[in-house]
């Protein structure tokens, strides 16, 4: 017995640390242990292509490590992969609560989200507030003048701009950019003579491909658009904003069935996309699969309540059916949301024409003409409802004379022209003194 107490002698100082820890600090060193397994799980499922699964094991995680970014980090990257971009946003939001120092590098992360999502007015706010601290770096505040511009935000955006060119004139992407801006106010030589420059300088930059396209399609030369799009690869192939390009490009060429093949993959590919599951919807509208269309709309407005797109789609679907009353409420809510809508407005119009609004009308065509979106049909019915409610007589003449420089013996437009010319003010007579010649 006695030869035994050497040996319990120098177990003792191993034993001696466990025996001194109380419990709670035994149950925290477990509960670390635990979180840090979870979270090493949570990356591995990521990587091997298990979203779903890992979004549930990083959940435990975060709920362990309530004082680390790191597990919501990657559970919103989990979420966004999963397809639930709403969960996604939340755990990004929860971060940024956890670590507020982290703040400006997760806000970007949850500017791209709102992007992605097609939500661009949210991803603006986040931005002007990253821009206003100080925290952007140049690609960031060339992403936001890009934002601004899309959602028609043209003086804003310079200003934007502004702060790269100030420092640099000659940048190339902040020149992309201005092409943007210029094109989107309707200045088109200007935008065109830009890109024609940088492409020649740079044919593999993006960015510009990717605008000559969009001025292409503006201008009726979809097959020339379509060209420039083919040239891209990779990422920039991919992109929202490229996949709906691409997508009107099949669909102004009159490939619709092929335009809803395509538009299906990329709603896959973003699922949570409520701009492009909406151009879906309406690429189907036109191949005359009502039941899908609404399923797609519902789906949509699921994702965006506001997505002016879904509005306008079931309006138009609506209008097709014979409800027009329920048709005109959405093309209105539509409008509501964006004003500049050009697709609701081009529809909105003519109900409105249809029922005797014509001062209504006579808005919804005006603000096509802002946008710059009015064809010739509607120049003319625009002239024409200056002459008929006597509003704008010398508007109504430039109009009528642009159809006029194309069609100049135009009966229509010749008596349209006659009935604004009588709607011109009066000149006032002189009313100086009058001399009286040959009296005394």
């Amino acid at each position: 017995m006695h030869l035994k107490a050497p040996r319990l002698l120098w177990v003792l100082p191993l034993l001696l640390p466990l025996a001194c820890k109380d419990p709670e600090t035994v149950a925290v060193q477990s509960r670390d242990k635990t979180a840090q397994e979870k979270l090493d799980q949570g990356r591995n499922l990521l990587a091997s292509g298990q979203p779903e699964l890992a979004a549930r094991v990083l959940s435990q995680a975060s709920g362990l490590m309530p004082d680390r970014t790191e597990p919501l980090l990657l559970l919103a990257d989990a979420h966004r992969r999963a397809g639930n971009s709403g969960a996604a946003i939340l755990a990004l939001k929860q971060a940024m609560v956890v670590s507020p120092s982290e703040a400006p590098d997760i806000k970007r992360k949850l500017a791209e989200r709102y992007e992605q999502d097609g939500h661009l007015r949210q991803s603006i706010d986040v931005l002007l507030e990253l821009r206003d601290a100080e925290h952007l770096g140049d690609m960031d505040i060339l992403k936001l003048a890009h934002l601004q511009t899309l959602e028609g935000q043209h003086e804003a955006a310079f200003s934007t701009l502004e702060r790269i060119q100030s420092k640099r004139p000659d940048d190339v992407d902040a020149k992309v950019v201005e092409a943007e801006i210029l094109l989107a106010k309707g200045e088109e030589v200007l935008a065109a003579r830009l890109m024609d420059r940088l492409l020649t300088e740079q044919p593999a930059l993006t960015s510009a491909r990717v605008l000559r396209a969009r001025y292409f399609l503006q201008s009726g030369f979809s097959e020339y658009a379509e060209q420039d799009l083919a040239q891209l690869q990779g990422d920039d192939a991919v992109k929202p904003e490229v996949l709906t390009l691409k997508a009107r490009v099949l669909e102004a060429l009159g490939r619709h069935a092929e335009a809803e093949t395509f538009l299906t993959d990329a709603v896959a590919r973003y699922p949570q996309n409520a701009d492009l599951i909406a151009r879906l919807a309406e690429t189907k509208l036109q191949l005359g699969k009502q039941d899908e269309v609404r399923t797609l709309v519902e789906r949509a407005l699921q994702e965006q309540p506001d997505c002016v797109r879904a509005l306008y789609v079931r309006a138009h679907a609506l209008e097709l059916q014979g409800d027009l009353r329920r048709a005109k409420e959405d093309y209105a809510q539509a409008l509501g949301a964006n004003a500049r809508f050009a697709p609701a407005l081009k529809r909105m119009w003519r109900l409105q024409k249809q029922v005797g609004e014509d001062e209504k009308a006579l808005s919804s065509l005006e603000r096509l003409v802002e946008v710059r979106q009015a064809t010739l049909e509607e120049k003319v019915a625009l002239a024409e409802l200056y002459a008929k409610t006597h509003l704008k007589a010398e508007q109504g003449l430039k109009l009528i004379g642009e159809a006029l420089k194309q069609e100049p013996d135009n009966f229509q437009y010749l008596d349209i022209q006659k009935a604004l010319k009588k709607n011109l003010p009066r000149k006032k007579r002189s009313s100086g003194p009058v001399i009286m010649r040959g009296g005394r």
